[in-house]
């Protein structure tokens, strides 16, 4: 994670100097969603049940080429998602588990900018698990510590406000070597988000 961050940081410092520079903070809410796939020697069945709300906050740069702009961002996200659990051969009742991942995500979005006021954007996001509980019990220490994800969206500029709508994928993998099972984590959100210009 640390070579990536190096290395998207040595990217937006080569390019900025042609570029017309903005820079800003950022905050908002997420509706996002759990569901357990690719399960390996485990008894239980799992269902995506009901969506969570997650928020987050972090700062901007955009460089603008013309129309054309590259804006890496660092967030940090809280979400998650309610996985409903039953037996497979139904002799426990269902229940719905809370799993909640924080992270610190960095998003690398190419886009366009219709006359400076409507944009679409999209790109990859490197995530670095920073903490992750399952009914309220820590299997960070089970999971991959550092992931990649997509975002897509679009957004809008008035003056020194930015607005954004995205949407944001990323897997993860669980593994236990006690238990010796291990799955897949999809993990989506809807993105809301308000920021402010600092730099326009």
């Amino acid at each position: 994670m640390k070579r990536i961050l190096l290395l998207l940081a040595f990217v937006a410092t080569s390019v900025a100097a042609n570029a017309q520079i903005q820079a800003g903070v950022k905050a908002g809410l997420s509706t996002a969603n759990v569901k357990i796939q690719e399960v390996r020697n485990d008894p239980w069945q799992y269902a995506k049940a009901e969506n969570v709300t997650g928020y987050h906050a972090g700062a901007f740069v955009r460089l603008q080429f013309g129309g054309l702009f590259l804006q890496p961002e660092a967030v940090l996200t809280s979400t998650g998602g309610k996985v409903e659990i039953s037996s497979a051969d139904d002799t426990m009742p269902v229940h719905v588990e809370d799993i909640k991942f924080n992270r610190l995500d960095v998003p690398l979005l190419v886009g366009y900018n219709f006359g400076n006021v409507f944009r679409v954007q999209a790109g990859p996001v490197a995530s670095s698990l920073l903490s992750a509980r399952r009914e309220g019990q820590n299997i960070k220490e089970y999971m991959n510590n550092s992931d990649w994800g997509l975002q897509a969206g679009v957004g809008i500029d008035i003056g020194s406000i930015t607005a954004d709508v995205r949407y944001e994928r990323i897997n993860r993998q669980l593994t236990n070597p006690d238990q010796q099972t291990g799955m897949e984590f999809n993990n989506q959100q809807f993105i809301v988000s308000l920021g402010y210009k600092l730099l326009r």
